[in-house]
């Protein structure tokens, strides 16, 4: 039996996590926690949160991973980490059940984040975030640091090439 992997997305809204998410799910069969996922299934909106809200979707995501990790499951963690202590608690949290993990940064340019945003008010896609909550988003983000040792993907990579190397 493979030894499960903690797979730690990181990216602003809009680049590619949860696409990036979906594909490894389908090709590999890894299970999923993400914040966006919990906020669907409780009909919440991201503009309309208060802090409790917020408390427990992440405290929800947090559950669902540890029980995934802690059956052995190999886990896409996608709720942005947009911040360095967000990343921090999901690799001690690995680190706590003797779990390796990888940091996946999204790399995505703003002005294709900024499209991809505006198609979404037409497609519907995914949830929409405000200019307000694109703006946290963008303030809050702190990119991955050498020392974090992030392995970055972006849409103009190769991706069957990109799993070989990185999965």
């Amino acid at each position: 039996m493979t030894k499960p992997t903690l797979y730690i997305l990181t990216g602003l809204p809009y680049s590619g996590k949860t696409t990036l998410t979906n594909e490894l799910i389908k090709r590999f069969g890894f299970k999923t926690a993400s914040v966006d996922g919990v906020m669907d299934e409780r009909g919440l909106d991201s503009d309309t949160m208060v802090q409790k809200d917020w408390n427990e979707v992440y405290s929800e995501a947090y559950e669902r991973l540890k029980a995934n990790l802690a059956r052995g499951n190999s886990v896409v963690f996608d709720m942005g980490h947009l911040k360095f202590s967000e990343r921090k608690s999901s690799r001690q949290m690995a680190e706590s059940l003797g779990i390796k993990y990888k940091l996946i940064y999204i790399n995505t340019s703003l002005d294709e984040i900024q499209k991809r945003r505006i198609q979404n008010e037409t497609t519907k896609e995914r949830g929409q975030l405000s200019d307000y909550g694109m703006k946290v988003a963008l303030s809050q983000f702190q990119e991955p640091t050498a020392d974090e040792n992030p392995i970055i993907y972006n849409q103009q990579m190769n991706l069957d090439n990109w799993i070989k190397e990185n999965i």
